[in-house]
């Protein structure tokens, strides 16, 4: 299941099919088995509020992960039964105004900036994190530009 949430109006800046595709692209590369994802696209002021209350940092952000462990779950006896049966992989939070802003300063379309986000926090949902380390940020790139090439975006990075 893919489900995409929208805050005021933003679902006129996408094609939701294309976008809903090149999800199921990303996910079908990275996890062994069929995943599905919640992606909310929403406002800095939201994004900010979510960025201050889980990470600690009050500023708005491009995009926010979370990671679904169904594993830790079942041993914290935690996993739900819509979590079962739905196998999710994670959560992303986007901010369309950061998306608008960095689209504009890379030069591109709001669409392209957006999956590119997209490629980036599905690579945090696989386990990858640029803030770890150096090889741990390069492999989360190289990661990164496949899943773009794979969906005809080439020359991004």
């Amino acid at each position: 299941m893919i489900q995409l949430i929208y805050n005021e109006g933003f679902e006129d800046l996408i094609n939701e099919t294309r976008i809903r595709n090149i999800l199921k692209n990303f996910l079908n590369s990275l996890f062994d088995s069929q995943k599905g994802i919640s992606v909310l696209i929403t406002n800095d002021v939201e994004i900010q509020k979510l960025n201050k209350q889980f990470l600690k940092k009050d500023y708005p952000t491009d995009i926010l992960s979370w990671t679904y462990d169904l594993e830790e779950e079942k041993k914290a006896g935690l996993e739900s039964k819509e979590s079962r049966e739905e196998n999710i992989a994670g959560e992303l939070v986007v901010s369309a105004e950061r998306v608008s802003k960095q689209a504009f300063e890379n030069g591109w379309d709001f669409e392209t900036e957006l999956i590119r986000l997209l490629a980036h926090g599905c690579a945090h949902l696989a386990g990858w994190d640029h803030e770890e380390s150096e090889k741990q940020e390069r492999g989360m790139l190289d990661l990164e530009i496949q899943l773009l090439k794979d969906v005809g975006l080439n020359n991004i990075y």
